[in-house]
């Protein structure tokens, strides 16, 4: 058995043509459908962007035909064989699992959102197409992406929001079992805070549903709960209204407020009644990633440490430590990589020393039976 993958992007295919290769919701199920029927796939998983259409697969190498889902690329694009060979590329084993914890991690400057293996994830496992070897292989890249903003080596080439937040929470008030978080707002960078602190506790985590977009966000949260059956935080995470905000406030440990907040949420008055509904003063660390609340209000509250991250990073990194830290990711990825690979062969050898030979499922039809040509 063995991991592939086959790829288009922006810089293989002219901009004139990426139009054809387009995939909406219903073509993306289509083609899990279709292609999990070819011989000899046993998993697939199907990455979409704005960007890039990527098919993972999991294959016996033995009766699986390359040729198919090249065949399927053309019928599907109106292109002759010819250009789909040229226009796509493919990976295999190590060089899959290398790209994929790669294609999310915020080392590499033209990384996508974790979100968009997720959103691949749940598509392939509403389909039935994902088995325990992609659903693991993804798990492991979100993992890996989500494990670089607390690594401290890598910080000179991993800066944004998210890293520098944690490093507020580290320096401040490290993260414990029993802690609140209120998160006000909601972008991408909020959606990796977030699953970085489910990643690392069972805190209770409440968010401000203050429009349509966070609600999307906690939607998001919560499916990827489901995704990683991580049972813990079913009971301590919810979402609340405005007219909760104050109460929410006085329980919170640390409130996040997302860059996506345009107006000063936190006011002199709402301080105010915040300290009054608590019933004992505690440590609360406020951390500011819009820049829009009023940074001398909180000198009157000595509970309270608020801290400001703006959109640029306020170190500079000498070019020795800039490279120390890409050298160490390197190694940091061969090993998580590896690491994932010897899982990968050894599970391959138990299943080669237990499984007897069998007939390809029924189901399994090669594409290479529909379209005449052959490659």
């Amino acid at each position: 058995m063995k991991l592939i993958m086959y790829g288009v992007n922006r810089d293989t295919v002219s901009s004139v043509d990426i139009h054809k290769y387009g995939l909406d919701e219903s073509l993306r199920m289509r083609h899990l459908n279709d292609i999990s029927r070819f011989d000899g796939v046993s998993e697939i998983v199907l990455v979409t962007t704005d960007n890039r259409n990527e098919y993972y697969l999991y294959i016996d190498e033995q009766s699986f035909r390359h040729g198919d889902l090249l065949r399927y690329l053309s019928s599907h694009t109106g292109k002759c064989l010819e250009e789909i060979i040229l226009e796509t590329y493919s990976k295999f084993n190590n060089d899959v699992v290398k790209h994929l914890f790669t294609l999310t991690s915020a080392a590499n400057e033209q990384s996508e959102s974790v979100n968009v293996l997720e959103q691949a994830l749940y598509e392939s496992s509403i389909q039935g197409t994902a088995g325990d070897t992609l659903t693991g292989l993804f798990k492991k890249a979100i993992e890996f992406s989500l494990s670089l903003f607390d690594n401290e080596t890598l910080y000179p080439i991993v800066s944004g929001y998210e890293t520098r937040t944690i490093q507020s929470l580290k320096q401040y008030y490290p993260i414990k079992e029993d802690m609140n978080f209120l998160i006000i707002g909601s972008n991408d960078s909020i959606n990796q805070i977030t699953k970085y602190i489910i990643g690392k506790t069972s805190a209770y985590l409440t968010f401000l549903e203050k429009n349509e977009k966070s609600k999307a966000m906690v939607a998001n949260i919560k499916k990827w709960m489901s995704l990683t059956s991580d049972s813990r935080w079913e009971s301590e995470i919810q979402s609340v209204e405005l007219s909760q905000l104050v109460y929410r406030l006085s329980k919170a440990d640390i409130v996040i407020i997302g860059p996506s907040i345009q107006n000063a949420w936190l006011s002199e008055e709402l301080l105010d009644d915040m300290f009054e509904m608590r019933p004992t003063a505690k440590k609360q660390l406020i951390i500011d990633l819009c820049g829009s609340q009023d940074e001398t209000l909180f000198s009157d509250y000595p509970a309270l440490k608020y801290t400001q991250i703006g959109d640029t990073p306020e170190q500079d990194y000498s070019l020795e430590k800039i490279e120390e830290a890409r050298t160490y990711y390197e190694e940091y990825l061969s090993s998580k990589t590896n690491e994932f690979m010897e899982i990968f062969n050894r599970k391959n050898e138990d299943k080669t020393r237990v499984l007897p030979s069998r007939e390809p499922a029924s189901h399994n039809v090669s594409f290479i039976k529909r379209i005449s040509y052959k490659v």
